[in-house]
Protein backbone atom coordinates (compact mmCIF):
# COMPACT_ATOMS: atom_id res chain seq x y z
CA UNK A 1 0.00 0.00 0.00
CA UNK A 2 2.80 2.15 0.02
CA UNK A 3 3.04 3.22 -3.38
CA UNK A 4 -0.88 4.40 -2.99
CA UNK A 5 0.21 7.22 -0.26
CA UNK A 6 -1.51 4.98 2.29
CA UNK A 7 -0.03 7.89 5.14
CA UNK A 8 -2.13 10.72 3.03
CA UNK A 9 -5.32 8.67 1.81
CA UNK A 10 -5.70 7.28 6.04
CA UNK A 11 -5.18 11.41 6.78
CA UNK A 12 -7.61 12.79 4.30
CA UNK A 13 -10.15 9.99 6.12
CA UNK A 14 -9.41 10.95 9.03
CA UNK A 15 -9.71 14.91 8.58
CA UNK A 16 -13.06 14.11 6.20
CA UNK A 17 -14.51 12.82 9.21
CA UNK A 18 -13.42 15.27 11.90
CA UNK A 19 -14.91 17.56 9.44
CA UNK A 20 -19.04 15.74 9.29
CA UNK A 21 -18.94 15.48 13.08
CA UNK A 22 -18.12 18.74 13.30
CA UNK A 23 -20.63 19.87 10.97
CA UNK A 24 -23.24 17.44 12.97
CA UNK A 25 -22.63 18.76 16.08
CA UNK A 26 -22.81 22.46 14.95
CA UNK A 27 -26.13 21.42 13.01
CA UNK A 28 -27.89 19.90 15.72
CA UNK A 29 -26.62 22.17 18.51
CA UNK A 30 -28.08 25.73 19.65
CA UNK A 31 -25.44 28.08 19.96
CA UNK A 32 -24.67 29.59 17.22
CA UNK A 33 -25.68 33.13 18.36
CA UNK A 34 -26.03 33.97 21.86
CA UNK A 35 -27.92 37.20 22.76
CA UNK A 36 -27.69 38.49 26.32
CA UNK A 37 -28.88 41.84 28.30
CA UNK A 38 -26.55 44.76 28.75
CA UNK A 39 -27.38 47.40 31.26
CA UNK A 40 -30.19 47.81 33.62
CA UNK A 41 -33.21 45.82 32.61
CA UNK A 42 -36.04 44.13 34.69
CA UNK A 43 -35.97 40.53 35.43
CA UNK A 44 -38.80 39.82 33.21
CA UNK A 45 -36.71 41.36 30.53
CA UNK A 46 -33.26 39.71 31.12
CA UNK A 47 -35.29 36.82 31.12
CA UNK A 48 -37.01 37.56 27.37
CA UNK A 49 -33.76 38.72 26.13
CA UNK A 50 -30.94 36.03 27.21
CA UNK A 51 -31.19 33.14 24.87
CA UNK A 52 -29.27 31.63 22.22
CA UNK A 53 -30.11 30.08 19.13
CA UNK A 54 -29.20 27.39 16.23
CA UNK A 55 -30.41 25.99 12.80
CA UNK A 56 -33.61 24.59 14.37
CA UNK A 57 -34.82 26.24 17.96
CA UNK A 58 -34.29 29.13 20.30
CA UNK A 59 -33.54 28.40 23.59
CA UNK A 60 -33.90 30.48 26.80
CA UNK A 61 -31.40 30.30 30.26
CA UNK A 62 -34.76 30.93 31.84
CA UNK A 63 -38.62 30.55 30.71
CA UNK A 64 -39.51 34.08 29.50
CA UNK A 65 -42.80 35.22 31.13
CA UNK A 66 -44.44 36.09 27.01
CA UNK A 67 -43.93 31.94 26.72
CA UNK A 68 -44.93 30.86 30.13
CA UNK A 69 -48.12 29.55 29.31
CA UNK A 70 -48.42 29.23 25.65
CA UNK A 71 -46.84 25.52 25.22
CA UNK A 72 -44.48 26.33 22.81
CA UNK A 73 -41.51 25.57 24.99
CA UNK A 74 -39.62 21.92 25.64
CA UNK A 75 -37.57 21.92 28.15
CA UNK A 76 -34.22 20.22 27.72
CA UNK A 77 -31.96 21.23 30.01
CA UNK A 78 -32.97 24.81 28.62
CA UNK A 79 -36.59 26.53 28.14
CA UNK A 80 -36.55 25.53 23.99
CA UNK A 81 -38.31 27.13 21.32
CA UNK A 82 -38.59 25.54 17.45
CA UNK A 83 -37.37 28.81 15.19
CA UNK A 84 -37.27 26.58 11.52
CA UNK A 85 -41.48 27.31 11.03
CA UNK A 86 -40.70 30.89 10.54
CA UNK A 87 -38.80 30.27 7.69
CA UNK A 88 -42.50 28.87 6.21
CA UNK A 89 -44.80 31.77 6.47
CA UNK A 90 -48.22 31.54 5.21
CA UNK A 91 -48.27 34.64 3.73
CA UNK A 92 -45.08 37.02 2.75
CA UNK A 93 -47.13 40.02 1.93
CA UNK A 94 -46.73 41.87 5.24
CA UNK A 95 -43.18 41.60 5.70
CA UNK A 96 -40.52 44.08 4.23
CA UNK A 97 -37.55 43.54 2.50
CA UNK A 98 -35.26 43.26 5.25
CA UNK A 99 -37.01 40.57 6.90
CA UNK A 100 -37.65 38.32 3.44
CA UNK A 101 -34.17 38.84 3.20
CA UNK A 102 -33.37 37.71 6.73
CA UNK A 103 -35.36 34.56 6.10
CA UNK A 104 -34.07 33.55 2.19
CA UNK A 105 -30.52 34.11 4.46
CA UNK A 106 -31.97 31.73 7.14
CA UNK A 107 -33.09 29.30 4.31
CA UNK A 108 -29.90 28.95 2.73
CA UNK A 109 -27.81 29.04 5.56
CA UNK A 110 -29.85 26.10 6.98
CA UNK A 111 -29.92 23.83 3.40
CA UNK A 112 -26.16 24.59 2.84
CA UNK A 113 -25.34 23.18 5.71
CA UNK A 114 -27.51 20.02 5.13
CA UNK A 115 -25.95 19.85 1.68
CA UNK A 116 -22.46 20.37 2.80
CA UNK A 117 -22.71 17.41 5.46
CA UNK A 118 -24.11 15.31 2.95
CA UNK A 119 -21.55 15.87 0.55
CA UNK A 120 -18.77 15.18 2.99
CA UNK A 121 -20.20 12.34 3.48
CA UNK A 122 -20.51 11.12 -0.01
CA UNK A 123 -16.38 12.50 0.15
CA UNK A 124 -15.57 9.81 2.54
CA UNK A 125 -17.98 6.86 0.89
CA UNK A 126 -16.15 7.60 -3.07
CA UNK A 127 -12.35 6.84 -1.11
CA UNK A 128 -13.64 3.99 0.89
CA UNK A 129 -15.67 2.35 -2.04
CA UNK A 130 -12.97 3.36 -4.55
CA UNK A 131 -10.18 2.40 -2.81
CA UNK A 132 -11.57 -0.81 -1.82
CA UNK A 133 -10.46 -4.06 -1.52
CA UNK A 134 -7.01 -1.88 -0.99
CA UNK A 135 -5.16 -3.37 -3.69
CA UNK A 136 -2.90 -0.43 -5.47
CA UNK A 137 -2.48 -2.30 -8.50
CA UNK A 138 -6.07 -2.41 -9.24
CA UNK A 139 -6.55 1.25 -7.69
CA UNK A 140 -7.94 3.67 -10.51
CA UNK A 141 -5.86 6.48 -8.24
CA UNK A 142 -6.16 9.37 -10.81
CA UNK A 143 -10.34 9.10 -10.86
CA UNK A 144 -10.58 7.91 -7.78
CA UNK A 145 -8.68 11.16 -6.66
CA UNK A 146 -11.00 13.96 -8.83
CA UNK A 147 -14.50 12.31 -8.28
CA UNK A 148 -13.51 12.73 -4.48
CA UNK A 149 -12.14 16.29 -4.98
CA UNK A 150 -15.10 17.72 -7.30
CA UNK A 151 -17.60 16.40 -4.27
CA UNK A 152 -14.98 17.86 -1.43
CA UNK A 153 -14.52 20.97 -3.19
CA UNK A 154 -18.68 21.52 -3.67
CA UNK A 155 -18.41 20.25 0.06
CA UNK A 156 -15.97 23.36 0.77
CA UNK A 157 -18.16 25.96 -1.13
CA UNK A 158 -21.41 25.12 0.89
CA UNK A 159 -19.69 25.15 4.44
CA UNK A 160 -18.18 28.46 3.46
CA UNK A 161 -21.32 29.54 1.98
CA UNK A 162 -23.57 28.69 5.04
CA UNK A 163 -21.52 30.56 7.26
CA UNK A 164 -21.40 33.68 4.70
CA UNK A 165 -25.52 33.48 4.60
CA UNK A 166 -25.51 33.42 8.95
CA UNK A 167 -23.25 35.88 9.01
CA UNK A 168 -25.48 38.04 6.60
CA UNK A 169 -28.86 37.34 8.24
CA UNK A 170 -27.45 38.18 11.57
CA UNK A 171 -25.60 41.82 10.09
CA UNK A 172 -29.54 42.43 8.50
CA UNK A 173 -30.76 42.13 11.94
CA UNK A 174 -28.65 43.96 13.32
CA UNK A 175 -28.27 47.09 11.28
CA UNK A 176 -31.37 47.50 9.38
CA UNK A 177 -33.78 45.68 11.43
CA UNK A 178 -32.27 46.85 14.84
CA UNK A 179 -33.84 43.63 16.42
CA UNK A 180 -31.13 43.36 19.32
CA UNK A 181 -30.73 47.54 20.37
CA UNK A 182 -28.82 47.76 23.56
CA UNK A 183 -28.00 43.67 23.85
CA UNK A 184 -24.84 42.22 23.50
CA UNK A 185 -24.34 39.90 21.02
CA UNK A 186 -21.74 37.55 20.13
CA UNK A 187 -21.13 34.20 17.94
CA UNK A 188 -21.32 31.33 19.64
CA UNK A 189 -19.40 27.32 19.95
CA UNK A 190 -21.50 26.07 17.75
CA UNK A 191 -20.56 28.41 15.02
CA UNK A 192 -17.12 28.10 15.72
CA UNK A 193 -17.47 24.37 15.16
CA UNK A 194 -19.04 25.11 12.02
CA UNK A 195 -15.98 26.92 10.58
CA UNK A 196 -13.65 24.49 12.42
CA UNK A 197 -15.76 21.59 10.14
CA UNK A 198 -15.01 24.31 6.66
CA UNK A 199 -11.54 24.20 7.52
CA UNK A 200 -11.04 20.67 7.84
CA UNK A 201 -12.84 20.29 4.81
CA UNK A 202 -10.38 22.79 2.82
CA UNK A 203 -7.57 21.01 4.14
CA UNK A 204 -8.96 17.71 3.07
CA UNK A 205 -9.61 19.19 -0.43
CA UNK A 206 -5.72 20.25 -0.43
CA UNK A 207 -4.48 17.18 0.43
CA UNK A 208 -6.86 15.77 -2.28
CA UNK A 209 -5.25 18.01 -4.77
CA UNK A 210 -2.03 16.80 -3.69
CA UNK A 211 -2.95 13.15 -4.48
CA UNK A 212 -4.15 13.34 -7.54
CA UNK A 213 -0.99 15.46 -8.68
CA UNK A 214 1.13 13.03 -7.16
CA UNK A 215 -0.85 9.47 -8.52
CA UNK A 216 -1.15 11.23 -12.21
CA UNK A 217 2.83 12.08 -12.01
CA UNK A 218 3.01 7.74 -10.82
CA UNK A 219 1.23 6.89 -13.62
CA UNK A 220 3.90 6.91 -16.54
CA UNK A 221 6.18 6.43 -14.12
CA UNK A 222 4.63 2.98 -12.31
CA UNK A 223 2.81 1.47 -14.34
CA UNK A 224 2.52 2.67 -18.20
CA UNK A 225 -0.92 0.51 -18.81
CA UNK A 226 -2.83 2.16 -15.72
CA UNK A 227 -5.69 3.55 -18.08
CA UNK A 228 -5.82 -0.03 -19.85
CA UNK A 229 -6.83 -1.44 -16.71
Amino acid sequence: MATCGFGAFVATLLILVASLAATIVAILTDHWYSVETDGVFSESEKRENTYSFGLWRRCYDHQPPSLSANGQLSNKGRDCMTIYEDLIPSSETNMTSDEKLVMNLSRSYICLALVNAVATLATILTLLCGAWPGDCNRMRKVSLYACALVIQVFAMLTSIASGVCFIAARDVETDDLHLYHGLDTEYSWSFMVHWIGAGLAVLAGFILMGMLRWSHEDVGVLNPNYYNM
